[in-house]
């Protein structure tokens, strides 16, 4: 008796997944035009995620709903070209909300390479301008301006019209680990001076822990270039 129902039970299961799916899911042809509408206009007021701005590209399917809808998008660590919209409407215990798959773009300004160049160039100006384009699926952060690259070298071989990512160069040290260095602070609108070491590695603008020759204290400062760093508000409150 167990057999002879099992497909019975399997078509029946199959209906009422279809049921649903036709309760949630509209032709495109039959979208209603107030949602449409509610969707352009959101996209119209130019949603950003991590700097880039973001483009409607196609919907996948249509939740089957009528009027408009309060859109937003979903949080994100980064920016994938397909994500899932929240479309809502209601308030309170009548709210009611669709996750709506779409294609979109992420257009964003970002620096990228004039030519091909082998891992370990160091970038200079003329091998990259900065670019407005498509960043959907990059991983890692990139730079609007060139001069915020130069100096860099690359850790692997990259191709000409390449985004330019975190992940893909590092800024080879300005100060080494046990490097004399000038100690700079401001007091009282005064400029003192020190002499120090370098207890790091460190690039410009990377915080930096350094020792006064004089007093052996540490100090916690910022790299400003190959031979001085600036100290911290907070750690020259007992003097550099």
């Amino acid at each position: 008796m167990m057999t002879r129902l099992a497909p019975m039970i399997l078509i029946a299961s199959l209906m009422v997944i279809i049921s649903v799916m036709n309760a949630t899911a509209a032709p495109a042809a039959q979208v209603d035009a107030e949602l449409k509408a509610s969707l352009a206009a959101f996209f119209a007021a130019s949603p950003t995620a991590h700097g880039a701005k973001a483009e409607l590209v196609s919907i996948k399917t249509w939740p089957n709903i009528k009027g408009p809808a309060r859109w937003s998008l979903p949080n994100m660590r980064f920016l994938p070209a397909r994500v899932s919209l929240i479309a809502e409407q209601g308030q309170g215990k009548s709210l009611r909300r669709w996750y709506v798959a779409a294609q979109v773009k992420w257009m964003a300004t970002v620096v990228v390479l004039n030519q091909d160049v082998s891992a370990r160039t160091m970038l200079d100006r003329s091998m990259m301008h900065s670019k407005t384009k498509d960043v959907a699926g990059l991983r890692g952060d990139a730079w609007q301006k060139v001069s915020d690259v130069i100096g860099m070298k690359t850790l692997r071989n990259m191709r000409s019209g390449e985004v330019i990512v975190s992940s893909l160069v590092k800024r080879p040290p300005l100060i080494k680990r046990g490097d004399s260095i000038t100690i700079l602070a401001e007091v009282g609108g005064i400029s003192v001076r020190a002499e120090g070491i370098a207890l790091k590695s460190g690039s410009r603008g990377d915080r930096l822990p350094v020792q006064n020759i004089r007093s052996k204290q540490t100090l916690h400062s910022i790299v400003r270039d190959a031979h001085t760093v600036s100290i911290e508000h907070s750690s020259f409150k007992g003097g550099v």
